[in-house]
């Protein structure tokens, strides 16, 4: 069984565009059960265990980045490193496969204006797609989790996966969909998934790639060769898929 975690960056409202990070981006682990379960999960239980005293904490980017909400220590910098190498070398020995679209808000609206689809739609059908074919390729089954966003766009959300079961892709027929993936589950922040944990360090660095802002502490280079890739090593358009083309 390979279970695909999803995290966001970005604001998905195509009427409010942030100068400094004009996107949204969708990521994926795809990992199997046995590999989060038994491995990343102690891993992940460990690593918090030596860092913070206690595997209660939990890993949001946007809190470790800013050194809030009880990541203060990580104004210290010693600390700071020791926290970075451990979770760079966490990203680097877990055996996962990483898949993601960005979207360029701007020219995604300039392009399609009062037709361009809403980007977490868009983007969560590119995402299962990718995950699909990955799974038929394999012969495996899946399930997909989600982090909560809140009631209203957690309904959104399982409203729009029901929507890919209904109709498919355009790659897709919604018999591929259904057989290979088993449910779609979205689960809370304070629920403690590593594989949730996971993807949230990765999705930023990605945008901020992109947008050609620095990644100081997380290493991009690990991060892009845990993406899915073509038999000829190509990751564009296999592992990472920028729109509009």
């Amino acid at each position: 069984m390979k279970i695909l975690f999803l995290d966001e960056s970005g604001d998905h409202n195509l009427n409010y565009l942030d100068p400094g990070y004009p996107v949204f981006v969708l990521a994926g682990c795809v990992i199997s059960q046995q590999e989060h379960d038994a491995i990343l999960s102690h891993r992940m239980q460990e690593f918090k265990k030596e860092i913070f005293g206690s595997d209660r904490i939990i890993l949001h980017y946007v809190d470790y980045t800013r050194n809030q909400k009880g990541f203060e220590q990580m104004s210290g910098r010693s600390f700071r490193e020791n926290f970075y190498k451990q979770l760079n070398g966490i990203i680097a020995g877990t055996d996962f496969i990483l898949m993601s679209c960005i979207i360029d808000k701007k020219k995604h609206k300039e392009k399609y204006k009062t037709l361009a689809i809403d980007p977490y739609t868009l983007s969560l059908e590119i995402v299962v797609e990718r995950f699909v074919k990955l799974l038929e390729k394999q012969n495996e089954r899946g399930v997909i989790v989600a982090e909560s966003r809140g009631q209203q766009l957690d309904n959104e959300l399982n409203l729009a996966f029901l929507d890919l079961k209904i109709r498919g892709t355009s790659f897709l027929r919604p018999k591929n969909i259904v057989d290979r993936i088993e449910g779609f589950f979205i689960r809370k922040k304070e629920e403690n998934v590593a594989g949730l944990q996971l993807v949230d360090s990765l999705v930023t660095p990605i945008g901020r790639k992109f947008c050609n802002r620095k990644n100081v502490y997380l290493n991009y280079d690990v991060i892009k060769s845990k993406f899915r890739k073509a038999d000829c090593g190509k990751y564009r358009g296999y592992g990472l898929i920028i729109l509009p083309k």
